[in-house]
Parts: C-alpha cells; sequence; structure tokens
C-alpha cells in the first residue's frame, strides 16, 4: 500500500484530482479564456488523451439528458458543486451562461475520466456505525471504539449527538463521550479520554478512515430537528456551532439521522436543512484552507415514509451519499412473524407487502431520481425475533402468527432483538435449528416457540452482490457492535459479518481492459 501523505482517496467527490491524469486539463483551461468551446464536439480534438476519448460521448450525453442542466445559473452551479467544484457560491447569484456551461463542459469531462478511473480502482463504501451504548453491555458484549479494526471500515460513524435546543448545537449523549470516566474492569490506555477522542484515534492506524457524527436517531424527537431547522436564523446558527464542534473533536463530517420527517413542512426543511449543511460546509472549506466536512444522512426506507418525509432529487444533490435504514421491516410490532431485512419480495406478498424488502426500498429511491452511486444500502447485524403462536412446522415461515417479541439476549438484553453474536451462540451452544429462504435471501432460525429472522455470510454475500449489480456505493453496517467482534460465538473468526462484506467487495472490483498504441 502506498503511504504517501498525498494520495487521493477513493470515494464519492474525491476522484477529480486523478481524472487529471486521463486528460489535457490545461489545453481545455486555455480554451475557456476564448470563445471556441460553444459545445462539447468542440472539445474532442484538444481536451481527451486518446486513451478516453469515449469521454466526450458520455459527457455529451450527460448534457443532453442531466434534467438539472437547466439555464438556472443556480441550477448550473449545484451541478458543478454536486460534481466536486469548488465555487464558494451564494444561493441567489446569477452567473453568465456561457461561462457556466464552459465550467460545466470541463467538469463533466473531468467527472467521466473519474468515473472510468473509479471503475478501474474502486472503493466500495464500508459505513460502520458505532453505537455508544454498547459499552453498557456486559461480559463479551462489552463494546468500545478500541474494539473496531479500522481497516475493515471506510467510514465509522458515532451514533448519536444529541439536539441542544438551548445552546443551538449538537451535544454528547453519554456522559463520557467528550471526557473520560475510568471503568476499572475495562481501562486501557485510549480509555483515559473520551470516547470521541477513542473513536478519532482510529485514523492513526488508517489515514483513510473517515469519521463521521450522527446528529439524532431514534431517541431525538422529530420536534427538535423542527425547532433548530425550520426557521432560517436558528437554522444558520445550528450549522455554525454545528461546524465548531465538529472540528473541536475532529470528525470529517456530519450524519443526520432524523427519524422521521413526515409533514410537507418537514420535507421542505429536511431539504433546506442538507442544502445549507452542505453550502455552509464548503464555504467553511474553501475560507480554512481544509478538507470539506462530509454530510451524508441515514434515511427511511419504507416507500410511504420516503414519499412523504424526502424531496429525493434535492437531497441528493446536497448529500455525500445517503445510508438507507434497510431493515425493521418486520418485528415484534407485527402479528405474524417477518424477515428483519429480506433482499428481494416474497411471490406471496401483495399490495403493499412487496415493498417491505431492500429491492424495493432501492428502486423508490432510484426512481425518485437519486443516482445509485450515491446510495449506500444499510445492512442488520443483528435480528428480530418473535413468539410462535402455534410450534408446528407449517407456521415457521414468514406470515405465520406470533404473539409479541422473542426472549432478550444475555448481552443486548432487549426483548425482541438479538445481535449476530447471540444468534450464533443460539445456534451452536442451544441447538436452535437454522434454515435459508432462497426466495427473500435470508436465514431463520427457531427453536420451540422462538423464532428470530437475520443475516449471516450467505445473505450479505448476496446483498453485496446486489450492491454491485446495482451500481450502489456500498455498503452501511448497523451495528458494528452487533458483529461477532471478539471471535467467540460463531467459529468464523472476528468481525465475521464484516469481514465478509469487505471480501466480497474487493472480489467484485473488475478492472477495466485498457488498449494502448504505440
Amino acid at each position: 500500500m502506498n503511504n504517501d501523505d498525498d494520495d487521493d482517496d477513493n470515494y464519492p467527490g474525491k476522484l477529480l484530482h486523478q481524472a487529471a491524469l486521463y486528460l489535457n486539463v490545461d489545453l481545455l483551461q486555455d480554451l475557456l479564456v476564448g470563445d471556441e468551446i460553444n459545445n462539447i464536439d468542440a472539445i474532442d480534438r484538444f481536451g481527451c488523451t486518446p486513451l478516453h476519448t469515449a469521454c466526450i460521448s458520455a459527457a455529451q450525453a450527460t448534457l443532453q439528458n442531466d434534467n438539472r442542466v437547466l439555464d438556472s445559473s443556480l441550477e448550473f452551479i449545484m451541478v458543478l458543486i454536486d460534481h466536486g467544484a469548488d465555487l464558494n457560491v451564494q444561493t441567489g447569484e446569477r452567473y453568465d451562461y456561457k461561462k457556466v456551461m464552459k465550467l460545466f463542459i470541463v467538469y463533466i469531462l473531468l467527472l467521466t475520466a473519474a468515473s472510468i478511473h473509479s471503475i478501474y480502482s474502486r472503493q466500495y463504501v464500508i459505513g460502520c456505525y458505532f453505537t455508544n451504548w454498547s459499552q453498557y453491555r456486559q461480559g463479551l458484549g462489552h463494546f468500545s471504539p478500541s474494539h473496531i479494526d479500522p481497516s475493515l471500515c471506510t467510514h465509522v460513524f458515532y451514533a448519536f449527538a444529541n439536539i441542544n435546543v438551548k445552546t443551538r448545537s449538537p451535544s454528547s449523549f453519554e456522559m463520557n463521550d467528550i471526557k473520560s470516566i475510568v471503568d476499572n474492569n475495562h481501562i486501557t490506555s485510549s480509555s483515559l479520554m473520551g470516547m470521541y477522542g477513542q473513536l478519532n484515534l482510529l485514523k492513526n492506524k488508517n489515514r483513510h478512515l473517515k469519521t463521521l457524527l450522527s446528529l439524532g436517531g431514534a431517541t431525538v424527537n422529530a420536534t427538535e430537528f423542527r425547532y433548530v431547522f425550520e426557521v432560517e436564523k436558528i437554522r444558520h446558527e445550528f450549522i455554525r456551532n454545528t461546524i465548531r464542534y465538529l472540528r473541536k473533536y475532529k470528525f470529517d463530517g456530519l450524519d443526520i439521522d432524523w427519524e422521521y420527517p413526515e409533514t410537507e413542512k418537514d420535507r421542505r426543511t429536511f431539504s433546506s436543512m442538507v442544502r445549507d449543511y452542505r453550502l455552509a460546509f464548503q464555504k467553511e472549506a474553501s475560507t480554512t484552507n481544509r478538507t470539506r466536512l462530509l454530510l451524508t444522512a441515514a434515511v427511511a426506507a419504507y416507500r410511504p415514509k420516503i414519499e412523504a418525509g424526502y424531496n429525493i432529487k434535492e437531497v441528493a444533490t446536497f448529500l455525500d451519499f445517503i445510508n438507507l435504514m434497510a431493515y425493521d421491516y418486520h418485528g415484534s410490532w407485527n402479528t405474524h412473524i417477518g424477515f428483519n431485512s429480506p433482499l428481494y419480495p416474497r411471490s406471496t406478498e401483495i399490495g403493499e407487502q412487496r415493498l417491505l424488502n431492500q429491492q424495493a426500498t432501492v428502486n423508490t429511491w432510484l426512481k425518485g431520481g437519486c443516482p445509485p452511486s450515491k446510495l449506500v444500502l444499510g445492512l442488520g447485524f443483528y435480528g428480530r425475533t418473535f413468539k410462535l403462536k402455534h410450534k408446528n412446522i407449517a407456521n415457521r415461515r414468514p406470515y405465520a402468527s406470533s404473539q409479541g417479541a422473542g426472549l432478550p439476549g444475555n448481552y443486548t438484553n432487549s426483548s425482541g432483538f438479538l445481535s449476530y453474536y447471540e444468534i450464533c451462540n443460539l445456534i451452536r451452544k442451544h441447538h436452535w435449528q437454522i434454515a435459508y429462504d432462497r426466495e427473500q435471501e435470508v436465514p431463520f432460525a427457531y427453536k420451540d416457540d422462538q423464532w428470530v429472522g437475520f443475516d449471516n455470510q450467505r445473505s450479505v454475500e448476496k446483498k453485496c452482490q446486489f450492491i454491485a449489480k446495482q451500481g450502489l456505493a456500498g455498503a452501511m453496517i448497523w451495528a458494528i457492535d452487533l458483529d461477532d467482534f471478539t471471535g467467540n460465538f460463531c467459529g468464523q473468526g472476528k468481525y465475521p459479518l464484516l469481514t465478509k462484506v469487505k471480501k466480497t467487495f474487493e472480489k467484485l472490483k473488475k478492472p477495466i481492459p485498457i488498449h494502448t498504441t504505440t
């Protein structure tokens, strides 16, 4: 591995410099000064090296087909920002159409060449959520940032930060997020600092690792999001304080987890929020000469919630990538059993039942106008459990009757929920039976009146193949502390599911054939 400090990272927004290898950028920039460029065809003989003349036709198609390429200057500028341009623009300012068109052509060429390069040396996103309450689990379930293997993730999300409506700033949830509280049972040299600091120490082991602070989560009321983001003045103050908070605690970006925007006003507020965050991050990077803070969001997976809460095209324009919370399709809140995170629908499902799978979630976001390269599919490293109403074999398949949540696990201690390592323990030590549903590509296990639908190495591999086939950006993990991180439970080594994700993506990288002439 090359350890030069100026290497570019291969993830969304970081490929434009590499693209310069494939284009005669100096000639293109010279042409901007004059009037030679009036359309894309004028660039062919000047701009592209023979190796990548195909980028011309791709750029032509983009200019013709991208419905964001309008004669509205702001639309153009946002496309440029979306494609990695550092323009430091102000909302509402107008630009000369011809100048913007020239800039856009150059950036489309750069972007296309970058895309070619990314196929050759693609790095899928592997975003790992770390939950700050996993520290309270007992024994082998106890988890802290020092347990994370930073070589397995490209991004680590710290879940969660709270919304302080009084200070109009993010704030910590746990007492030791910022300052250490020494636990004599789990003391290490790194634990003498707060959890934020421990997490960011991982970047010393993997300098390409990006850490993001995740704002919100299921316990933060939507009312709090509305209070700090609905009114423009308060929103801008909260965003300024967010930037200070992220820089102070050395995070590389922000992840927004609002569960969930529901009304038309929420929908508009969400768009305004991500737009203003992105523009503020862009401006702060330009004025301080620092790397721009990343901006992501964890979003709904069920079509009615998606349509109610998000203007997909707007949201996709401003976010670096989008984490699909593609799990919890079924759970003990239902009166029937069902898989936590099925990849595909069942042939017997009808109506809205056919929306309760990952394929339907991805299709909804794609049809709404989100580029596949910005979608990160969520994988649940846990299972949802049920108590069966009837214990005979015929009633162990999806939609059989249930009567509430399954028993809690010894470590996660939550009814209706088991970590992957707890499921392994039940299968290996307590003789639960395991089966695999080929139609929906997920396993399930059962014993007596207890039933769990979950993911294993086989289903995770299928989902990674689906990600590659759909051209998605990668996978998101909820949560890293739910995998068999000690290797003591599943007999598959440490981090068996996360390792399977990484190895599958490595296999799926396919170098493009390069034709050279002499």
